[in-house]
């Protein structure tokens, strides 16, 4: 079972679902002085974090010479033994080092993974470091800065704010227990502007606390950015595709603060120093969510000393990285939920439906759903499924945090046949998330649009308690045989009861509302 899972023990129900893998095929792609070893510049904890969650992951390294990589010799995208495309992989990290440039082949064999809305993650480090491949992918090029963040000068990205245990700031100090604080990015989910629940991180950092607000530190990373989108081509595709006739920008979704002081050793420069920097913030993390334009999502980070050993558990720094006495700091756990949670948002469209399904069906059989005596009568009205969707929200939102809601249902939405007009209903404030303006307020509107996110969710529960015993053998057998095609049965069914629900409701809604405007709009002519 997962950390972050160990809240659910004891729950029969929970260890049966979180056993069901909602695997995701990654490929992972490594150069220059990165392997998949276990050294310091090694992934092979983020690796082994990855795996327990039940992902398939093949580990490659460009010029051969990554310790543990899965598929042997020099790795070529364009060329690889495994074709490089959505059949055989759903996702591609991209871990750099080199600045040597992959080729124009292998630059459209990506492009193109990414129009077939294969999920993308590219990290570097300081100046040019992971250039080869992020600076040579359409959006990955301009979602961060591959060129000119400084390694040792006063201009550098320094994060190590705290010094270690001797009160010496060192460069080892990035292997000890102490991560670094970010700040999280809170976007609307449609809701009323001055309500606190209409707020909450991007997916990627979402947890129960309220946001993922860790990461490992590190004395000189790179930034991530929010560019505008503009018109043109990249790797023989569109770079930023529209929907809707907006083009889609990118967002930064946590910020870091670089305050580092004066480095006095260990640091690797001609003087053995760094000296103090001024403070202020850059991005941490960026985004892109390619959904409405049916291409796939991306996310990069400042830096892949996020992810490394050095900084995970210590290697090679002298320190034992983010565990005390042998156990994962709360931090560190935290961490490792935006390694989790990023795998999943990466996820294509059509291979996303099974994890947001499971935490539907572990809220099914929480202790407030059960006293609501479901299921009802299938299909079911507007009235007792939103009663029912208002008590999973509460479920939802303490097991995963403020956000989960509206992700799980938009997911489950995206992914099945609904309506097309629905799916752009639950897709929360699109036009200003499409052009990354979080500083304007969505028009007025009289649609529901959390409370029609409520009765889908209600619908699901209520149709989850047709289909799943509530006796913890039967519904581990029931899973094993048949978990596929209950997912896409439920759904569906779901889903289709609630398009009726609120068809009926919104009609009945707008001929009363028409008629109190008429009669408002006729006593003010009498005047």
């Amino acid at each position: 079972m997962l950390n972050f899972e160990l809240k659910f023990a004891g729950n029969q129900f929970a260890e049966i679902l979180f056993k069901i893998p909602c695997k995701q095929n990654i490929l992972m792609v490594a150069d220059g002085s990165l392997s998949f070893g276990t050294a310091g510049f090694g992934l092979s904890e983020f690796v082994g974090i990855v795996k327990s969650a039940g992902h398939t992951v093949a580990t490659a390294h460009r010029t051969g010479g990554g310790v543990a990589a899965t598929i042997a010799g020099n790795f070529n995208f364009a060329t690889a033994a495994t074709p490089v495309n959505r059949t055989n992989y759903d996702q591609l990290w991209l871990f750099g080092f080199s600045a040597t440039a992959i080729s124009a082949p292998e630059q459209t064999t990506i492009a193109q993974f990414m129009q077939a809305g294969g999920g993308v993650f590219a990290t570097g480090d300081h100046e040019t470091l992971g250039a080869g491949m992020g600076a040579n992918l359409p959006r990955v090029r301009r979602m961060r800065n591959w060129a000119t963040v400084p390694m040792a000068t006063v201009n550098r990205h320094d994060t190590v704010l705290e010094s270690g245990s001797d009160g010496i700031k060192q460069f080892e100090d990035q292997g000890d227990a102490i991560p670094q604080r970010i700040f999280p990015v809170f976007f609307s989910n449609g809701g009323p502007a001055d309500i606190a629940s209409s707020w909450n991180v991007h997916p990627v950092l979402r947890h129960e606390s309220g946001g993922v607000d860790y990461l490992p530190d590190h004395p000189h990373e790179s930034e991530c950015l929010e560019p505008v989108p503009v018109a043109g081509n990249f790797a023989g595709v569109e770079e930023w595709p529209a929907a809707s006739g907006v083009r889609i920008a990118p967002q930064v979704v946590a910020v870091s603060i670089s305050a580092g002081r004066f480095v006095a050793s260990g640091a690797p420069t001609a003087s053995g120093t760094k000296p103090p920097v001024k403070p202020r913030s850059f991005g941490a993390i960026s985004a892109y969510d390619g959904d409405a334009a049916n291409v796939g999502r991306i996310v990069c980070d400042a830096t892949w000393h996020h992810f490394v050993n050095v900084n995970l558990n210590g290697s090679g720094s002298g320190r034992s990285g983010l565990y005390v006495a042998g156990n994962p700091t709360p931090e560190y756990l935290k961490i490792q939920r935006y390694y989790l949670n990023t795998v999943r948002w990466l996820a294509p469209k059509n291979r996303r439906s099974c994890w947001p399904f499971l935490q539907v069906a572990l809220t099914r059989f929480d202790l407030e759903i059960a006293e609501l005596r479901l299921p009802l009568p299938h299909p079911c009205p507007w009235d007792p499924l939103l009663k029912i969707g208002l008590v999973a929200e509460e479920v939802i939102t303490r097991q995963w945090g403020f956000g989960a809601v509206a992700e799980i249902v938009d997911d489950l939405v995206a992914s099945s046949d609904a309506n097309p007009a629905l799916a752009q209903l639950v897709k929360a404030q699109q036009e200003l998330a499409l052009t990354g303006d979080n500083t304007k307020e969505a028009d007025p509107s009289l649609l529901p649009l959390q409370n029609i996110r409520r009765v889908i969710l209600g619908s699901i529960v209520n149709q989850l308690a047709h289909k799943l015993p509530e006796d913890e053998t039967k519904l581990a057998t029931m899973f094993k045989r048949a978990q596929p095609k209950l997912v896409d049965t439920v759904i569906a069914e779901a889903i289709d009861n609630a398009e009726q629900a609120i068809g009926d409701y919104l009609q009945r809604a707008l001929k009363q509302t028409t008629a109190i405007a008429k009669a408002i709009q006729g006593k003010r002519i009498a005047k």
